[in-house]
C-alpha cells in the first residue's frame, strides 16, 4: 500500500467514524454538535478526494470551500 493509500484510507476512516458520531447526536436531539461532525464528515471526504486527484497531503484547512477550490471540486446548481 502507498503512503498516498493511507493519507486517502486515514481521511476516509476518520469521515466513517464522524458520520456516526453525528447520526448518534442528532438521534439524541443533539443537533448542533451533531451537524458539526457533518462538517468534520464533509471536510475529511474532500481531504481524501485531494489527495487521490492531486497526489499529496491534503491542506490544513477546516474551509470547505477552501479545499473544494484545492481539490478543484466543481459543484453544479443541484448539490
Amino acid at each position: 500500500m502507498t503512503d498516498i493509500q493511507k493519507h486517502i484510507n486515514y481521511w476516509i476512516d476518520g469521515a466513517e467514524d464522524d458520520l456516526i458520531t453525528a447520526e448518534l447526536l442528532i438521534q439524541q436531539k443533539r443537533i448542533i454538535h451533531g451537524l458539526f461532525f457533518c462538517h468534520l464528515v464533509i471536510e475529511k471526504a474532500i481531504k481524501a478526494y485531494y489527495v487521490k486527484v492531486v497526489g499529496e497531503v491534503a491542506p490544513r484547512s477546516h474551509n470547505l470551500f477552501y479545499l473544494s477550490e484545492k481539490a478543484e471540486l466543481i459543484y453544479d446548481d443541484e448539490i
